[in-house]
C-alpha cells in the first residue's frame, strides 16, 4: 500500500506539470493562429507585406482587460487605435 501511495505522490507533480504545460501550449497555438490570420488580412488589404506589426498573446484567466475594452473602444475618436501593452 505504501508503494502505491509513494508512486501516486511521486508522479502527481509531474503529471500536473504536463497537463498545465499542454494547456499553455494549446492557448499559445490558438494565439499564433489569430496572429497569422490578422497578418494575412493586413497583407491582403494593403496589397502585400507592410511595416504593420501584429502580436497576439494568449488570454489569461486573471486579467479582466477584455471586459473593459469594449467600453474604451466605443469612446475612442474615429482616427485613434486602441493598443494595450502588458506589464
Amino acid at each position: 500500500m505504501n508503494d502505491i501511495l509513494a508512486l501516486l505522490f511521486g508522479t502527481a507533480p509531474v503529471m500536473l506539470a504536463l497537463v498545465w504545460r499542454n494547456a499553455i501550449d494549446r492557448r499559445r497555438d490558438n494565439a499564433d493562429t489569430v496572429t497569422a490570420t490578422a497578418r494575412a488580412a493586413i497583407a491582403k488589404a494593403l496589397g502585400g507585406e507592410s511595416l504593420v506589426a501584429v502580436r497576439t498573446d494568449p488570454p489569461t484567466y486573471w486579467l479582466l482587460v477584455d471586459e473593459a475594452c469594449l467600453d474604451v473602444a466605443q469612446r475612442l475618436p474615429l482616427a485613434y487605435d486602441l493598443v494595450l501593452h502588458g506589464c
